[in-house]
């Protein structure tokens, strides 16, 4: 009788995690700009050439890309921050499916291609009605 707290304590501590998974499980959490700045991720090291903006853009050119979408980046991850950095989609006009992503910044110092990417399909997209 004196250990029955001691005795039961495996029972107690998997009563106590699974109520904790649900806990966690039952939060309404969403993708969003506030969620992902908040995890303390290291950026990391990937394959990128940079160079002038001028010659990445006569490059792009030569080589028979041609700018399909924008997107910008904001300060803070904050769709109110003000803009950071732009990434621009290039889409080959001799390779089906063949695109490359670019990245800069609004001093327009360099231009750097962030990634060769093949196989490239646009998937539709609908909004959710729930917000």
């Amino acid at each position: 009788m004196k250990y029955k707290i001691l005795d039961n304590l495996p029972t107690i501590w998997i009563a106590l995690m699974f109520t904790l998974g649900l806990a966690l499980a039952s939060t309404n959490a969403k993708a969003g700009p506030e969620g992902m700045s908040q995890y303390p991720w290291t950026p990391m090291s990937v394959p990128m050439w940079c160079g002038p903006i001028e010659e990445v853009n006569t490059v792009l050119e030569k080589e028979g890309y041609v700018a399909v979408e924008v997107a910008f980046g904001k300060v803070g991850a904050m769709p109110t921050g003000q803009i950071a950095y732009a990434v621009t989609t290039y889409a080959s006009e001799d390779v089906p499916g063949h695109i490359v992503r670019t990245i800069e910044t609004p001093e327009q110092v360099d231009k750097c291609i962030m990634n060769m990417l093949f196989d490239y399909k646009a998937f539709e997209f609908r909004p959710s009605t729930d917000l």
